[in-house]
């Protein structure tokens, strides 16, 4: 996965950002929304969003 693949345009978040929030123990969609704002703005973002989370879970 391209850690540089923007996630969410809004609030300029990479994957790699959504990595290190899992690493820092952020680990579901929610926690993400309420500390980084992931998806709160337009919502465009979050079925990718989860999508992302869930496979950098497992890597």
């Amino acid at each position: 996965m391209d850690e540089n693949k923007m996630v969410c345009e809004c609030y300029n978040i990479r994957v790699k950002d959504i990595k290190k929030a899992i690493a820092e123990g952020c680990d579901t969609f929610e926690k993400m929304e309420r500390s980084m704002r992931l998806g709160v703005l337009c919502g465009a973002c979050v079925n990718d969003a989860k999508k992302t989370i869930e496979l950098c879970k497992k890597m």
